[in-house]
Parts: C-alpha cells; sequence; structure tokens
C-alpha cells in the first residue's frame, strides 16, 4: 500500500512538473516496454524479412530508387521504409547487414516518437494527467508493442499519423493562434512522409478526422491556418520525385502491384486467408489493445457522456470514421487499426480519471478479473507452444511469468484502491512480462527457425568449397535470403540439378517432397552434409529440409 501511494505521488508530481520530465519518463518507459525480444527474436517469415531482405539488397546494389526482393521486385509498399532501413544498415555498419534488429531500428525508434506523440495530443486535448496516463496505455498495448519489434510500415506509419493529427488537436483545441511557426509545415511534411511509407493510408485516416471535424463544426474557414497553398506544394514536393522515378523506371508494374494487387485487392477480398466479417477489429481490440483495454470501458463510457465537448469530438472524429473503413475493407490484419488506438488511449485515460470517486460495481469488478487473469493465458501460451517441441520452462519464461503476477497484484490492488495514474505501471508489469515469456522465449526454440540452421549449413559448406552457388527447393522463406551470405536462387528440382551440376561448387537446400525428383535429376555426385526439420512460420507448417553440396 505504501508503496503504491508513493508511486501515486510520484506520478502525480511528474505530470504537474515541466513537460520534458513526463516525455522523458514516457520515452524510457516505452523503451523497457520494447525492448524484450528486440535483438534476440530472428527473423519472423514472412512480411518483415522481405521488407529487411528488399532494404538489404538497395543498400548493395546502391539504387535507392528501385525496391528489389530476391531476383523480383517488391512494389506492394512505397519507398520510405526501405530508406529508413537502409539508412540503419549504414548507420550501424553494412558488415551487419544480415542482422534483423538492425532493419528493426526505424520500428522502434517510431514506435517510442508515438508514444510521444500522443502524450502531446493528449496534453492539448485534455491536460497533464491524462496526457501522461494515455501516452503509458499507448505504450503498454500488445500490438504496438509488437509492430515496435517488427521491420515493418505500421510503427513508422503511426508516428507521421500522429504529427499531423498534433497539429490538426492544437488548432482544433486553440484556433489559428496554436499554429503560430512551423506547425503547417510540421502537418504536410508529416502527410508526404507518410504517403512515401505507406501510400494513402495516413493520409485517409488524417482526411476523414478532417472531413468529420468540418461536419461537426459546420465549416471550413477555421482550416486556413494550415496554409493550404503552399502546404500541398511541400507535399507534393515530397512525394512526387519519387513516384515519378518508379514510373519511370518500372513504367505501370509499380502501380499495378502497389495500387491494383495490394491496394484495392485488399478493399474487395481478404488476401492471404486474412478475410474476416464487419465487426472483427471491435471484437479484437480487447486483446490487441490489451493490457491498455482493462480501461477501454471507462473510454467508452467518457465518449458517450461528454460527446459534446470539444476533445471528445476530436477523439470520436479521429476513431469512427477510419475504423468503419477498416471494418468494411475485407483484408484485415489486427495492426491495420493501429492509427486509432492512440485516440481509445486518451478517451480510456479521461475516462478513468473522470470515473465517481465512490468506485464500480460488480459488473466491472468480474470484468477486471477476467482481464487479469489473461494475463496468466497469455504468459502460458508459449510454454504450452515450447513443450510441443520438447522445451521446457526457462529462466527466461519464469522472469516473465513473476513480472506478470507482480502486475496482476498492482494492478487489483490499485484499481480497487481508487488509485489514479498508479495503475498503469500494473498494465506496464503485465506488457512486460508478457513480451519477456513471448518474445523472450520463443527466440529459444531453435525448431521454429529453420533458416537459421540452414543459414549454419551454408558456413558449414563455405569450409568445404569455395564460395558455392546456393539454391533452394521447395523452401522459400524469405528469411533464408537475408541469413544467407549469399543470395539463395529458388527454383525447381530438375533446374536445381542443372545449376548445381554446371557450378564448380554448389550448396542446394531440398524439401523433403523434392528429394525424389532431385536425385532423379541429378547428374553430378553429390553429398548430404545436413538435414534441418522445423516449423516454419511463414508457411505455418512443418519442413524438413537436405543440404546437397555439389564439389
Amino acid at each position: 500500500m505504501l508503496l503504491r501511494e508513493r508511486a501515486e505521488l510520484a506520478l502525480a508530481d511528474l505530470a504537474a512538473g515541466p513537460s520534458w520530465r513526463p516525455m522523458l519518463f514516457v520515452g524510457l518507459f516505452a523503451l523497457v516496454m520494447f525492448l524484450p525480444g528486440f535483438f534476440s527474436l530472428p527473423p519472423i517469415d514472412r512480411d518483415e524479412t522481405r521488407f529487411a531482405q528488399a532494404s538489404r539488397q538497395m543498400v548493395e546494389s546502391g539504387d535507392y530508387i528501385d525496391i528489389r526482393l530476391g531476383e523480383g521486385t517488391r512494389y506492394k509498399k512505397p519507398v520510405g521504409i526501405y530508406w529508413l532501413q537502409s539508412a540503419a544498415v549504414q548507420l550501424v555498419g553494412v558488415s551487419h547487414d544480415r542482422e534483423i534488429w538492425v532493419y528493426r531500428l526505424p520500428s522502434l525508434v517510431m514506435a517510442v516518437a508515438a508514444v510521444l506523440l500522443t502524450y502531446l495530443i493528449a496534453l492539448s486535448l485534455a491536460g497533464a494527467q491524462p496526457a501522461l496516463l494515455a501516452a503509458l496505455l499507448l505504450a503498454v498495448c500488445f500490438v504496438l508493442g509488437g509492430e515496435a519489434r517488427l521491420a515493418k510500415t505500421d510503427a513508422t506509419l503511426l508516428a507521421t499519423i500522429l504529427a499531423a493529427q498534433l497539429v490538426l488537436a492544437r488548432l482544433h483545441m486553440r484556433g489559428a493562434e496554436a499554429l503560430r511557426g512551423g506547425w503547417p509545415w510540421l502537418f504536410w511534411a508529416a502527410m508526404g512522409v507518410s504517403m512515401l511509407i505507406k501510400g494513402p493510408i495516413g493520409p485517409m485516416v488524417v482526411g476523414l478526422t478532417l472531413l468529420a471535424l468540418i461536419v461537426i463544426r459546420r465549416g471550413v474557414s477555421w482550416l486556413a491556418p494550415l496554409r493550404w497553398g503552399w502546404g500541398i506544394a511541400l507535399f507534393l514536393l515530397i512525394v512526387l520525385p519519387w513516384y515519378v522515378a518508379i514510373t519511370v523506371k518500372s513504367g505501370d508494374a509499380f502501380w499495378a502491384e502497389a495500387l491494383g494487387r495490394d491496394l484495392i485487392g485488399k478493399i474487395g477480398e481478404g488476401q492471404e486467408s486474412h478475410g474476416a466479417p464487419f465487426g472483427s477489429y471491435a471484437l479484437a481490440v480487447w486483446l490487441t489493445f490489451w493490457p491498455a483495454s482493462i480501461l477501454l470501458p471507462f473510454g467508452l463510457w467518457y465518449g458517450w457522456r461528454a460527446r459534446r465537448e470539444a476533445a471528445v469530438l476530436f477523439c470520436l472524429a479521429w476513431i469512427i470514421p477510419s475504423w468503419l473503413v477498416f471494418e468494411i475493407t475485407a483484408t484485415k490484419l489486427i495492426h491495420y487499426v493501429l492509427p486509432l488506438y492512440p485516440a481509445l488511449a486518451i478517451l480510456s485515460a479521461r475516462g478513468w480519471l473522470a470515473r465517481s470517486e465512490e468506485g464500480f460495481g460488480r459488473v466491472y469488478t468480474v470484468f477486471l478479473a477476467v482481464f487479469l487473469l489473461l494475463a496468466l493465458v497469455l504468459v502460458a501460451a508459449p510454454l504450452v507452444f515450447a513443450l510441443q517441441y520438447g522445451r521446457g520452462p526457462g529462466l527466461i519464461w519464469a522472469l516473465g511469468l513473476a513480472i506478470s503476477l507482480l502486475g496482476i497484484g498492482w494492478v487489483w490492488g490499485a484499481m480497487r484502491g481508487g488509485d489514479r495514474l498508479a495503475p498503469v505501471l500494473g498494465f506496464g508489469a503485465l506488457s512486460l512480462g508478457l513480451s519477456i515469456s513471448l518474445f523472450g522465449h520463443l527466440a529459444r526454440l531453435d525448431h521454429i527457425w529453420p533458416s537459421n540452421a540452414l543459414a549454419g549449413l551454408e558456413v558449414k559448406a563455405d569450409g568445404m568449397c569455395d564460395a558455392p552457388q546456393v539454391l533452394s527447393v521447395g523452401y522459400e522463406e524469405p528469411s533464408l535470403l537475408l541469413l544467407s551470405p549469399r543470395m539463395p536462387l529458388f527454383r525447381g528440382a530438375e533446374v536445381a540439378a542443372e545449376v548445381a551440376a554446371a557450378a564448380p561448387c554448389a550448396l542446394v537446400f531440398v524439401r523433403a517432397d523434392q528429394r525424389a525428383s532431385f536425385e532423379a535429376a541429378s547428374a553430378r555426385p553429390f553429398e548430404v552434409i545436413g538435414e534441418v526439420k522445423g516449423f516454419a512460420l511463414g508457411g505455418a507448417d512443418n519442413v524438413d529440409v537436405a543440404a546437397y553440396l555439389f564439389r
């Protein structure tokens, strides 16, 4: 009890101090939440390694216009994330270009930036204590923690959207005087960078917020401080050069892939088995926003009760139109609605702080108990998965469990005791415990990282003959491209046998169901130098791959 009281007073004092102090705390808090597993977790197939490998090839080729993956192109997303990941490689050193954590650095930095921007937005909308609480709620939420550890676009996209929403929030709450100086340029620069990161998704979220606010405020004159003429010129100056350059280089190939198959295709039908019915995000948010979702009922209550307040109207304009678009879209992935979670965090923080001091009733008590017990279920999940492959609990998993139990006790006591800010430290313990048990424990399971073992066999082959030509038959996970010292060629059994016969030295990885065809087509003696059995996360199937060496 005494420890909680001190934590409550410390957080209240922190929120009341100069803004740099809570921002420093928020940034460090977010880093603690995001770092477990960041360095140790192997490349996760398939999207993460596609982004990383394309960035690696960009650095190797020196071509920062085209986007190549293996022997083909990767035109699903614009170039922005590849530039950031390439810059990370150059910063750390090209000798580390096969280490996945290097490509994750932009996601980590931008996830922390998103938490800080959430603090600033909430500060403009709701004041110091809600701002601190909202930022910490976003930092603990499950889906942002995942994106901070993945070399993908979504954490960076979130940061660009929040930079623009910060400008809008200031304008909505305080008018033209809040946009003196460079604020309008931040808005348009953020929109331009967002367009280079993930195409129209960022401008869509911000644009729908704008449209909703225009309807609410019944006019557009309040938007004049955004300096539309010069602002659009800045936006185009950021966006057009690369889009023009890639069009010249690829013809219509980029637009056919990025706009036709990727964007429009996802709207009409669920791609790659990711279809789900309308309302799926509304159900999933209780898990993907967890443990911040423990306060979500207060956010929903407050959003309805105070729906005429200017700050709440801003959050509702941010959430509702884009949420409906994402629900209508056929393809659904849990991170698609991440750009709306900061607004949920702000409403949840404001609702919790505005609750009745009389406590809460039996229904919410049951809800709280269930959602705290969910922590144990989530922590147990990686252990159950590991036991299937003969790996029992280790010290890392036990540490995650201990932190989760501490978080459960802290949250229960703090919330039942009526603490205002201290519960979020318990949420942090729940998030940290899950991260350690999930990401730390899974990193130890060699069975689910077959590409790691295959890359080790490639190193072994390097010691047996000089610079072998590497091919793979039936196993085409992008992580193999990233982890290999030289890029493997993915070929069919007969073609791979022909290439191996002609090469002075060749290493061929062959999946079990292709071995008979490959051996029958081989016109040259070989030796099997190793075999890898495991579970490929990308294809969600068991794999059995043998390594054939020709020399």
